[in-house]
């Protein structure tokens, strides 16, 4: 037999059979496995022999082709089964290897069933001498004819015998055609077998409303809308396996693969296999489903999988929705719709089941967790992994993705950092489809036919994608005003559920991995992204501020829900060579003085001193100043320190002695952080006189209140207290609300270790008060951590703990390490005094 693909198809049917006969473990599913294939490949050799190489149509081809990649994919499984099957590594992968036998049955039995070979490749190749015939008459009428539309005339007479007229010639050439197609039609329409049922975390109060739905409405129409790569497909399986609706509907639980329904005839034709219908030549395949569906004395339940493939067929959507209407008519059908974006398909003659389900969103953290490991077991446990999984926004697709690449040997950790360069191309395959590709999967979603018709959904779209926190929709407008289209823009990015409504309907947001995706596919054009620049400069401080100002406390307000957009926005203009990338640092220092009084935080000014260096940057030294700030509220001292220092030789380098003398103190202050008080004193009294000589009296407060400092830790509470009070006195003489709030703070510690605890409980209370009014979350904290410890004095230990406790929430939240231990540590000490009574 020198049938192709035959060979191997052969071949590679009785390898499976050997190695499955080898297999030691797994041997129910093994026999089963040999059991298949042996059936499948006598049924294949029986049907064609005799046959001539010639005599076998292009589309038969093709479908021994798809099926000797069938077996050949079961046979790769098989021999990494069988490696794994040896010695020790039986018992580990036991579970995983029944697993995969399972897969490979299910693979052998789509075959079977997309081909119908057991009974329907003889009829097929009946038929192979028809087609032979009619394309051998082809040929002959091909010659010498005059024009096309005669060579179409004689080729239908050919076909049909008829010749009435040139409108009854087409008309029975399409007949023709169609009964001709017919032979082959096994080979083109997809299987309609229903996958198994899928293993799903995380949907089950959505699921059980779906079978409710089902199960106490006859006739129920439902849709499960939500983003690609949400699992609308696995949760719709899900449903249709649950064990109600089997009761219910028994096997007439029919799946169709809508993603290969490209016209509306094929549409109609894989609804008519689902139902197993035989071949027809008629012309009216919908009123044959009808009729069949009409006169069944059951009740069925339809699974459109993937309804948006018909439904945005350009052109058909009133003929698609015609042929669900028709459907919908049907009392004893009900039916359930998977469909991206998030809008119902628009029919007012179909009576949708209510309440409607809601759109399907990402997993919850715990869920996505457990998807993760039940594909990389040796995941669990990993510190990083819900940091990775936050990261992909906890989308299913996503998860499943990178899941098979930890399965496949990287580290949670590596997967990470990759992710942070590569993004959503880490988890593109190359042919891929929206099953096992994130790229594909988004792509298909902007090609939507509404997303590709509205000019302005795109820009929009990569506006959104500059913004992870989302966009207040009061404020778009503002955002980018060269998009006056953007209302209409959003509504179709809405429906094509590329963005969705915060849970307060304030704001719209995008899943990560299609954030993304348009970042690396469609970038801000300059135009937009100098509009979106100026709107968030406008939103940021100019000045060296702080929560002293009344303008601090009106910004505050305004970046509440802005902060991480600020950084995104700035980061990218800091990296943009064809921007202003001076205002970029200009903006990213002022931003990060704001942040070091709200919630400190490196990574904006780390960007902004590298920029600031590549760039010789005039403003290279502040910004070296202020990341040494940060790094010392963050309790990384080594780092300031030597950033301090750098600071001051630059400040010195361009002629700036007050900011040197400065940095002079501050690097004082590190002094006596690690406990090297005398040195510290000194080098602080140095720049204090320093500053006053140049007129700095607002630096030298500062400095000065440092030196009190010092003198709290050498026990020397009076000349603390002495200090402190004269450096509040010069902080309320120039003005400065947060430096005399600072001292205060400082002198109710001080009076607390002298035993003057109505003195200090009174001094902490202003301040903390005071910092409350200015916005200064660390002033609240450290404020409150004191109030904590001299409640604990006074023998009040619930109010105590109490303070104590509030004291912690807000370190954890500026991420002060250094400050959360101490703070850790003194809860412990006052629930162990509570405890002793």
């Amino acid at each position: 037999m020198n049938i192709p693909f035959v060979k191997g198809i052969a071949g590679a049917a009785l390898e499976v059979i050997k190695i499955a006969k080898a297999i030691q473990t797994n041997r129910e599913e093994c026999d089963t496995l040999v059991e298949r294939s042996t059936s499948l490949l006598v049924v294949i050799l029986g049907s064609l022999a005799g046959r001539r190489e010639d005599a076998i149509p292009n589309d038969l081809n093709g479908g021994l082709a798809r099926l000797t990649t069938t077996f050949h994919e079961v046979l790769v499984e098989l021999r990494i089964i069988d490696r794994r099957s040896q010695n020790w590594r039986a018992l580990i992968y036991y579970l995983d290897n029944g697993e995969k036998l399972k897969e490979c049955l299910a693979k052998l039995h789509w075959a079977m069933e997309e081909f119908q070979v057991t009974s329907r490749v003889d009829s097929c190749l009946k038929d192979l001498e028809r087609h032979e015939e009619l394309r051998k008459g082809q040929e002959r009428l091909q010659k010498g004819q005059e024009t096309m539309l005669e060579s179409q005339q004689e080729l239908l007479k050919g076909q049909v015998n008829i010749q009435e007229s040139i409108r009854k010639g087409q008309h029975e050439a399409l007949s023709a055609m169609k009964e001709q197609n017919t032979a082959h039609a096994l080979f083109s329409i997809p299987s309609t077998v229903m996958p198994p049922n899928p293993k799903i975390f995380g949907r089950k109060e959505y699921i059980e409303k779906a079978v409710k739905l089902l199960h106490s409405n006859t006739g129920a129409k439902i849709v499960i809308l939500g983003p690609g790569g949400m699992g609308k497909t696995s949760v719709a399986l899900k449903v249709i396996y649950d064990a109600l609706v089997v009761e219910r509907f028994g096997d007439n639980r029919c799946w169709i693969p809508c993603e290969q329904a490209t016209s509306v005839p094929l549409f109609v034709e894989l609804v008519a296999k689902s139902l197993n219908l035989p071949n027809s030549s008629g012309t009216d395949r919908l009123a044959e489903i009808i009729r069949f569906l009409r006169n069944s004395k059951v009740v069925y339940i339809l699974l459109f999988d993937n309804f948006e493939t018909p439904w945005d067929i350009e052109g058909q959507q009133s003929n698609v929705a015609e042929v669900l209407t028709t459907i919908s008519s049907i009392p004893t059908v009900s039916f359930i719709i998977t469909m991206r974006g998030n809008q119902h398909p628009s029919s007012d003659t179909i009576d949708w089941t209510e309440p409607r389900l809601p759109s399907l969103s990402q997993l919850d953290l715990d869920a996505a967790e457990e998807a993760f490991v039940r594909i990389s077991p040796n995941s669990k446990g990993d510190s990083e992994l819900r940091t990775l999984l936050q990261k992909l926004d906890c989308m299913p697709l996503a998860i499943t993705l990178m899941a098979k690449l930890s399965e496949a040997g990287e580290t949670v950790g590596d997967l990470l950092e990759q992710w942070k360069s590569e993004r959503t191309r880490l988890l593109d395959k190359p042919g891929g489809d929206r099953r096992n590709s994130i790229e594909v999967s988004i792509k298909l979603s902007l090609e939507n036919r509404s997303v590709q018709s509205n000019p302005d959904a795109l820009r929009l779209l990569s506006v959104l994608a500059m913004l992870p926190a989302g966009a207040a929709t009061t404020r778009l407008s503002d955002m980018c005003p060269s998009i006056p289209g953007w209302k209409a823009a959003l509504r179709v990015l809405r429906g094509a559920a590329l963005v969705y409504d915060s849970a307060d309907k304030s704001r719209i947001q995008m899943l990560s991995p299609i954030q993304s995706y348009i970042l690396l596919h469609y970038p801000l054009r300059q135009e937009p992204l100098k509009e979106l620049r100026a709107f968030y400069y406008k939103l940021a401080p100019r000045n060296t501020f702080g929560p002293r100002d009344s303008e601090f406390r009106d910004i505050a307000k305004e970046l509440a829900k802005e902060e991480t957009n600020m950084e995104a926005v700035l980061i990218n203009a800091l990296h943009d060579k064809d921007g202003d990338r001076e205002e970029a640092i200009i903006i990213s220092r002022y931003y990060s003085i704001y942040l070091f009084y709200r919630q400190p935080r490196t990574e904006l000014i780390a960007e902004a001193v590298q920029i600031a260096k590549e760039t010789n940057s005039p403003t290279l030294a502040a910004c070296l100043k202020w990341h040494a700030a940060i790094l010392r509220q963050r309790g990384r001292v080594e780092e300031s320190g030597s950033l301090f220092v750098e600071a001051r030789d630059q400040f010195k380098k361009v002629g700036k002695e007050a900011e040197a003398a400065d940095c002079n103190g501050l690097i004082g202050g590190l002094l006596t952080m690690r406990g090297k008080y005398d040195e510290a004193r000194a080098v602080l009294q140095e720049a204090v006189d320093k500053l006053l000589a140049l007129g700095d009296v607002e630096g030298a407060a500062w400095r000065r209140r440092d030196i009190g400092v010092t003198f709290y830790h050498q026990d020397e509470y009076k000349s603390a207290c002495s200090t402190y009070e004269q450096a509040r006195s010069e902080f309320d003489n120039v003005g400065n609300r947060l430096g005399s709030l600072h001292c205060l703070r400082s002198l109710g510690e001080a009076l607390r270790l002298q035993g003057d605890y109505d003195a200090a409980q009174s001094a902490l209370e202003e301040a903390r008060l005071g910092s409350i009014e200015l916005g200064d979350l660390s002033g609240v904290a450290y404020a409150l951590l004191s109030l904590g410890t001299t409640f604990a004095h006074l023998r009040n230990y619930p109010m105590s703990i109490a303070k104590l406790e509030e004291a912690l929430t807000i370190f954890i939240q500026m991420g002060d390490t250094s400050a959360t231990k101490v703070c850790t540590r003194e809860i412990d000490r006052v629930r162990r005094l509570l405890a002793a009574g």
